[in-house]
């Protein structure tokens, strides 16, 4: 037994020389073996290094916003019917663009080319009424161009009427209606209006001014119409407004030596027609 105890002792002393010079390995921070067990709560508590982070408040299922929306009928019906809406405005201003730029039109030139009172006769009324009568004729000359190439204009039946004076001493001559006609591409088309008035009552005042301007030929003389205008390409009609023609505002004098200039008032736009 001594010489066996003797013969194993040599060695189990290398072994234990080699464990203590040999350097113990540290494990790098983070380090968790795969086979380890599980730390029980015993040993987290236990640790100093270590710090319970604070619970987090628990949010109820409810409270969480909904990711997936569901798109309703009412919604999509909204949306088709936005970009349906886009797509039409859209092309009929690609087709508005188009004719422009292909018929390039033109609104109407319409000028007062003359105006003719005759019969201008007062009356006196009754005694001491302080009113006289008045009796008159007065013709109208209407001149009609269209400026346009390829557009042609359909004039409905006008309402034309005619009065003289300005201010508080405008007097009506009476008014008219006028059958409609067709104007062609580049036509010119001259109407004649004739009113009269017969026995109108007129203030002496109002007599006293229209002598005096009549004999001096410093009478205003206006003419209204009232019409529907509509364009057509060939003999197809496109569009149609109604519309209303002024025209004069000058004195008798200024019209027998020059065309008097007209203005159309159509959807609440006023337009001058300049002289050509």
């Amino acid at each position: 037994m001594e010489k066996n105890r003797d013969h194993t002792s040599p060695t189990h002393s290398m072994a234990a020389a080699e464990m203590f010079f040999k350097p113990v390995l540290q494990k790098p921070p983070g380090y968790h073996e795969l086979h380890a067990p599980p730390e029980t709560p015993n040993a987290l508590s236990s640790s100093s290094t270590l710090r319970r982070r604070p619970p987090k408040f628990m949010i109820p299922p409810s409270f969480y916003p909904d990711k997936k929306k569901k798109w309703s009928r009412c919604r999509v019906f909204c949306c088709c019917f936005c970009i349906t809406i886009a797509i039409l405005i859209l092309l009929l201003i690609i087709a508005v663009s188009v004719f422009f730029l292909w018929y390039s039109p033109r609104l109407p030139v319409v000028l007062l080319a003359s105006f003719r009172v005759s019969n201008f006769n007062f009356s006196n009324g009754k005694p001491r009424d302080g009113l006289s009568h008045l009796t008159a004729e007065a013709s109208a000359r209407l001149d009609f161009s269209n400026p346009n190439g390829k557009l042609r204009y359909y004039y409905g039946d006008a309402d034309v009427a005619v009065s003289v004076g300005d201010g508080d001493y405008e007097t009506s001559l009476g008014s008219t209606e006028v059958k409609g006609f067709v104007q062609k591409p580049g036509n010119r088309t001259v109407v004649i209006v004739p009113v009269k008035v017969k026995r109108e009552e007129v203030d002496d005042p109002t007599v006293k001014m229209l002598l005096a301007e009549m004999k001096s030929k410093k009478l205003v003389v206006k003419v209204t119409v009232k019409t529907k205008l509509g364009l057509a390409v060939g003999r197809r009609k496109i569009l149609t407004v109604g519309i209303t023609l002024r025209c004069g505002g000058v004195t008798l004098q200024k019209v027998d030596k020059q065309m008097a200039k007209c203005t159309i008032k159509m959807l609440k736009w006023y337009v001058q027609l300049l002289l050509p």
